[in-house]
């Protein structure tokens, strides 16, 4: 299931107008029946915020795929962001972007990967 699609002119005319988190919320209660609460609302607001800022990129072409809260197949899985398109050999790609949010981030010293 997917909750949004567009191309990337649809998302950022939705984000300028304010209304992609309450688009979000109808198509979701249209497909599941449910609404998300308060705080996840919010999330989702501020986080497209930000993915608003990296798709407004003129290399990036507008009639790229956005899609928001796949749910993977057979799974409870779900991808947050997916952006897709055709290179310049006309291969498709994906790139699937996990949205988190967080109040606060603390080092871990000594810590090496």
């Amino acid at each position: 299931m997917l909750v949004y699609s567009g191309t990337k002119s649809d998302f950022l005319s939705s984000v300028e107008a304010d209304t992609i988190a309450l688009e979000i919320e109808n198509k979701l209660y249209q497909k599941m029946n449910r609404h998300t609460a308060r705080n996840e609302f919010r999330s989702c607001e501020n986080s497209l915020e930000y993915m608003y800022k990296v798709l407004n990129n003129n290399q990036i072409p507008e009639d790229s795929g956005i899609a928001i809260e796949y749910n993977i197949p057979q799974t409870s899985k779900r991808v947050d962001f997916l952006i897709s398109g055709y290179d310049k050999d006309e291969n498709g790609n994906v790139v699937i972007i996990e949205l988190k949010q967080w109040d606060k981030i603390n080092s871990i010293p000594d810590k090496r990967l």
